[in-house]
């Protein structure tokens, strides 16, 4: 066993999560990739049943071209060395429902001592169009699998046998086949096939047999969401989840009832089991969605860290994604996925909105830049190489991101979206820089910003370390979409120091020190603040509404603007 892999192994040990983890050796993975790719059939998501490290998502995504990227892992160590790109859709397996995990591919390693019960669940609930699994040779001698690949009219075969004595990560006495198991399941189709239409089937079997076929009829879904009543319990997370159990139990309790309806009153009202399951489906997915949109909308901690497009890419992919159980595992679970993407997004979006700001005239060169910039050569004209090492001045004048609008209505005029959101953007750098400018940013948002006049200067107020009130930046907006803003000096430095950083171009205090000729520059380096779980309160307690703030927060001459001293 490799050092890596025996390190993790201890601490799996040490933390009483050691699932019988044994990693997917490298020979099981190629004959994996090569099936694949011999079927020739084009596969964009999947989901690894068992992920450990993600190290066979990692692979498809590399030599397959994969894209969507999903996993179920009881080890929460293990889900914090996942990659951010892996997307934890549940934790515990047998609490798991994979009816409504839509993916091309699943693939499992599961624990040997239980491979029989992790493979028929599997095969039974797939909604997949072809399923992997690395299982005991012994599998041809189970009358539970070939009753499960019966079940589901499934095809399997057998890609190739392998064992784990020799294994480079870490070895077992086990001989193993990888097998592949197809379903022949289109996921954006209503193929009989379907794993949930089977599921419905199996579960209202005698309801189903007292009705004739008759065609579907559409019903509005009336399932409201209660969430203005006060959430009891030891604390928000499980007070939401209990609410979201006793929901589910209520579905189910009045579904169950409705099986149980005298067959000729269903008749009357139009209701066959067709119907009754399109229902079901919908009534499921809007819960989850609903609880999911719940906890979201209170990630005020992970928002108000992300500029507009970063916070919109964030919430857009987990949208995207409300399939997931809604469980208190699975939400902190999704929750360490929420962490490690915005900490991404959190250094990129730095870059982006320094970048807006960039021109000829609003920078100047590092000390050890000896190079000349020709106007023909700026910016568009010129390659990535040749204009680097550079630092932004106090004084920005910008020509992308609009100003005041001109047009002859009332409502036409003020500050313009772009602009205000570009403002906003700048309030958000400096928070993750340090700088509290909570005042400046609520007042951004929740004031009309059509009182915005050309070449009038407002002012963006913060709070200083000393805990003193300062000017973060003034601003005056112009017709012609340009902004000229002047800059605190100890946010600028502190927005260069950390680009430059970020850029590679400093590596140290020391360099940002000498690079720039400020003395003061090396208490900015590496400042750009993450999140950590420990940034989550409200996962752990309560959610409380805060004050709304009165104090007008930017005002034309509000603040003196001291250039001595800012």
């Amino acid at each position: 066993m490799n050092a890596r892999t025996t390190a993790l192994v201890a601490a799996l040990s040490a933390a009483g999560e050691d699932f019988e983890f044994y990693p997917t050796t490298e020979e099981i993975i190629r004959a994996l990739v090569a099936d694949i790719k011999r079927s020739g059939d084009s596969h964009t998501s999947i989901l690894d049943i068992g992920a450990g490290t993600g190290k066979v998502l990692c692979a498809l995504r590399d030599r397959c071209g994969f894209v969507d990227l999903h996993a179920i892992e009881k080890s929460m160590l293990l889900c914090e060395n996942m990659p951010p790109e892996i997307l934890i859709v549940g934790t515990d397996f047998a609490a798991q429902s994979l009816l409504s995990k839509n993916v091309d591919v699943i693939f499992c390693n599961p624990p040997y001592s239980a491979f029989e019960a992790w493979a028929v669940k599997i095969i039974r609930e797939a909604s997949a169009r072809v399923i992997y699994l690395v299982i005991p040779d012994r599998w041809e001698n189970s009358p539970a699998i070939k009753d499960a690949l019966k079940y589901r009219e499934a095809e399997a075969r057998a890609v190739g046998q392998f064992d784990f004595e020799s294994a480079e990560d870490r070895s077992a006495r086990a001989h193993v086949s990888l097998l592949c198991v197809s379903l022949g399941f289109d996921r954006h189709s209503k193929h009989d096939d379907d794993a949930f239409e089977r599921f419905f089937r199996e579960q209202f079997a005698d309801m189903i047999g007292k009705f004739n076929a008759e065609a579907p009829r559409n019903e509005e879904e009336g399932n409201q969401r209660r969430f203005s009543q006060i959430v009891v319990g030891p604390n928000y997370i499980e007070s939401l989840v209990s609410l979201y159990d006793a929901e589910m139990r209520k579905v189910q309790n009045n579904f169950n009832l409705v099986s149980q309806l005298d067959v000729d009153l269903l008749r009357e009202f139009n209701i066959n089991p067709k119907v009754i399951m399109e229902c079901l489906k919908t009534r499921l997915s809007g819960l989850r969605g609903a609880y999911w949109a719940e906890l979201l909308a209170r990630l005020d901690t992970v928002t108000n860290r992300l500029t507009s497009k970063s916070r919109r890419n964030l919430l857009d992919v987990l949208q995207r994604h409300v399939q997931v159980d809604f469980t208190a595992s699975n939400i902190y679970a999704v929750m360490l996925w929420v962490i490690k993407n915005a900490n991404i997004y959190i250094d990129s979006q730095l870059l982006s909105v320094y970048d807006e700001m960039v021109d000829k005239c609003n920078v100047r060169l590092y000390k050890s830049n000896k190079r000349t910039w020709e106007d023909n050569r700026w910016r568009y004209n010129s390659t990535a190489s040749e204009n680097t090492h550079y630092a932004l001045d106090y004084r920005v004048v910008t020509h992308r991101v609009g100003g005041v609008k001109s047009g002859e209505y009332s409502f036409d005029q003020g500050l313009e979206d772009s602009a205000a959101l570009f403002l906003g953007d700048l309030l958000t750098i400096a928070r993750n820089l340090g700088f509290d400018c909570e005042t400046a940013h609520h007042h951004l948002y929740h004031s009309s910003t059509r009182a915005w006049a050309a070449g009038v200067r407002y002012e963006f107020g913060c709070v200083d370390k000393k805990g003193k009130r300062a000017i973060l930046y003034d601003v005056r907006a112009f017709k012609n979409r340009n902004l000229h803003i002047r800059f605190n000096r100890d946010f600028i430095l502190a927005l260069n120091v950390e680009h430059g950083r970020l850029k590679g171009w400093l590596q140290s205090k020391a360099d940002a020190v000498d690079e720039l000729g400020d003395p003061a520059a090396a208490q900015y380096f590496d400042t750009n603040r993450r999140l950590t779980v420990s940034n989550f309160p409200m996962l752990a307690a309560p959610v409380e509404e805060g004050p709304t703030p009165t104090t007008p927060l930017f005002d034309q001459g509000a603040l003196a603007f001291d250039e001595e001293t800012t």
